[in-house]
């Protein structure tokens, strides 16, 4: 039998009993990559490009979004494009 931290990332989805722990498994099996960035920007332009730079290589976009000086909700919705 193999320990939980040997088997692959969409195995230990399935098991795992909270929707969000599946979701970030599922994603960093589709990705193949279980890295994060913790993103410490203070402009909306600058946090897009950021995303648009690194998106594809990584699972978690970590912002600190209260710093952001022009935040509005068009920022959200372009993140979760």
């Amino acid at each position: 039998m193999t320990s939980f931290s040997q088997q692959t990332y969409a195995s230990r989805g399935e098991r795992h009993q909270h929707p969000v722990a599946k979701q970030l498994f599922v994603t960093m099996e589709r990705k193949q990559s279980n890295l994060s960035l913790a993103a410490d920007v203070s402009t909306k332009a600058e946090l897009l490009a950021l995303a648009d730079k690194v998106g594809p290589y990584i699972c978690v976009l970590k912002t600190h979004i209260d710093v952001i000086s022009d935040f509005d909700t068009d920022l959200v919705e372009q993140l979760q494009a």
